[in-house]
């Protein structure tokens, strides 16, 4: 798993995140799921004003390649929240196995997404875009 501080958030993202968790804990009160890894992420998380990111880091609505370890599979993703989530045009949920993964981690990360089907898969981020400001607004 994660050790602490290794993921940074900005402090809007978590705010919007935590908003996002309390509607989605709302609507499914009895359910155990992603939210709880994502509450859990931003608990860990080191918070900074979103200025103070470290270059490179992946925030809410940033563009993303990963490559899967060890097969070299690259993928391009831009994470959002589950309601902008449209996997066919490369809108990933920060709720999805891989978004829990890439959310606050820094280019040159290698970290450890849990598959539906229960499998790992340890990816490594390559290149982080800034947050595509039409998203974010």
């Amino acid at each position: 798993m994660m050790d602490r501080y290794e993921a940074f958030v900005s402090a809007q993202d978590a705010e919007r995140l935590a908003a996002m968790l309390a509607a989605h804990r709302r609507a499914n009160r009895f359910e155990a799921d992603a939210s709880d890894q994502l509450a859990d992420l931003l608990m860990e998380a080191r918070l900074l004003p979103a200025d103070r990111l470290p270059e490179g880091c992946v925030a809410l609505y940033s563009t993303v390649a990963y490559e899967e370890q060890p097969a070299g599979k690259r993928r391009t993703v831009t994470l959002v929240l589950p309601e902008d989530a449209d996997p066919s045009r490369g809108r990933i949920s920060v709720l999805s196995p891989i978004g829990l993964a890439l959310l606050g981690r820094r280019c040159g990360s290698l970290v450890e997404a849990q598959t539906p089907n229960g499998n790992g898969l340890t990816v490594r981020v390559v290149d982080c875009s800034p947050v595509e400001r039409r998203l974010a607004a």
